[in-house]
């Protein structure tokens, strides 16, 4: 059987969860979640990127497959959105 490596693990070892953290300390953002980090959404936006995924429903279906956390397609949509409104909101007011 013929082994394959996801994007993200590649990226796991390439920019480490301390970068991401540090990069969210600079910016002020504060991630409270347990279920689904920032991380996470960070590593589950490359694969889906990377593999071509339809969207958040497409991806819930497939994040097990490439050992990324599992979570349902409301999680995912909403830390995306969070996420990203911090960020512009962050970047828009400094």
């Amino acid at each position: 059987m013929k082994k394959s490596t996801s994007i993200s693990n590649i990226l796991q070892s390439v920019i480490p969860k301390e970068k991401i953290l540090l990069l969210l300390q600079e910016l002020e953002y504060v991630d409270v979640a347990r279920k689904f980090t920032v991380y996470d959404l960070f590593l589950f936006l490359a694969e889906a990127s990377f593999q071509q995924w339809a969207g958040y429903r497409d991806g819930e279906a497939r994040m097990g497959l490439g050992g990324l956390r599992p979570v349902d397609h409301s999680t995912l949509s909403k830390k995306g959105r969070m996420s990203l409104s911090s960020f512009l909101n962050s970047c828009c007011t400094s």
